[in-house]
């Protein structure tokens, strides 16, 4: 019975320390699923949001350039553009920035918690 005990706390040991390794492996493995698909998402979000510029950019250099014809000024009609920008600027700034904030929040937050 005395040799049994030393084995029966070596292999105890042994199964805890596997087990602990385990764990961690699984928290890395967790932890590595969770920030790809964090990366994906902002690699995702960054390639259309960069797209959507280069097309706005473009039709207001047109709306621009066709505002411009039809008042015979070019400076008129790319005046109304950027006007019509700080329009949606200030619209932005003082009604919906709370609004903004909180919907990128919680689809940080809901990233960060999905359970795929």
């Amino acid at each position: 019975m005395k040799e049994e005990a030393p084995d029966y706390f070596k292999d105890t040991r042994n199964r805890l320390k596997q087990h602990v390794n385990k764990r961690i492996l699984l928290l890395r493995l967790q932890a590595t699923e969770k920030v790809s698909k964090i990366a994906s998402a902002l690699i995702t979000v960054i390639v259309v949001v960069v797209i959507g510029l280069f097309l706005l950019i473009f039709l207001s250099i047109a709306a621009g350039c066709w505002l411009g014809e039809m008042m015979g000024s070019f400076a008129a009609g790319f005046g109304i553009v950027a006007l019509f920008y700080i329009v949606i600027f200030l619209f932005v700034i003082f009604f919906l920035r709370k609004l903004m904030q909180n919907f990128f929040i919680n689809r940080f937050i809901d990233l960060l918690h999905k359970k795929d």
